[in-house]
């Protein structure tokens, strides 16, 4: 680095990993862990968890999460592509409601990540 002081080195500060039991999110390395198995998804389902996640207990309409994850407004997609990703972190996650931790779905306004341990 010292060799080319154009190239500025940038501090990373250490976002800590987030758990629930037998779900774990790592910001940092973008990872997630099913008991302690690593699940491979998509960016852009990636993206979906963790905001979910980050809003536990909480809902989200399908354009709260579209305009997040995609920033830019909703013109009437948002709730068929957001489904789409749902069903697929589902499916990759094995998320049931008697896990403990879930999606929701509540019918025509969005979804919620469970947490009922």
């Amino acid at each position: 680095m010292e060799a080319y002081p154009e190239i500025e080195k940038h501090e990373m500060k250490r976002i800590s990993m987030l758990s629930l039991p037998g779900l774990e999110i790592d910001p940092q390395q973008r990872r997630v862990y099913r008991d302690g198995h690593e699940i491979s998804l998509t960016k852009t389902e990636y993206e979906i968890l963790l905001y979910l996640f980050q809003n536990s207990n909480h809902v989200l309409t399908h354009s709260q999460i579209y305009e997040r994850i995609w920033r830019e407004p909703d013109y009437g997609e948002a709730r068929k592509l957001v489904s789409h990703h749902v069903q697929a972190i589902r499916r990759k996650l094995d998320l049931k409601p008697d896990s403990g931790v879930y999606l929701r779905c509540v019918r025509d306004v969005g979804y919620s990540f469970e947490n009922k341990l």
